[in-house]
């Protein structure tokens, strides 16, 4: 049998349009029920977003997509 692992993988998204509590609260309701998603934490005075996710389960790509649909630009 093979051992997929559960290790826990951390991406940090740079995020525009992030203007207030509204803002992080969606993002973090959003992004917390998506599968494979462990941890949100967005922080509005930086501008960023951290997730903590099993890449087994979700790809990073997947988050940063659903960001974008959600109406937020992804900064490089």
């Amino acid at each position: 049998m093979a051992n997929i692992g559960t290790a826990t993988q951390k991406s940090t998204y740079r995020v525009g349009g992030l203007k207030g509590d509204h803002c992080r609260d969606r993002i973090e309701h959003t992004l917390s029920h998506l599968p494979g998603v462990e941890s949100v934490d967005v922080s509005i005075s930086s501008k960023q977003v951290n997730v903590n996710y099993n890449p087994n389960v979700i790809a990073s790509g997947y988050i940063e997509e659903t960001l974008q649909t959600l109406g937020y630009s992804i900064q490089g």
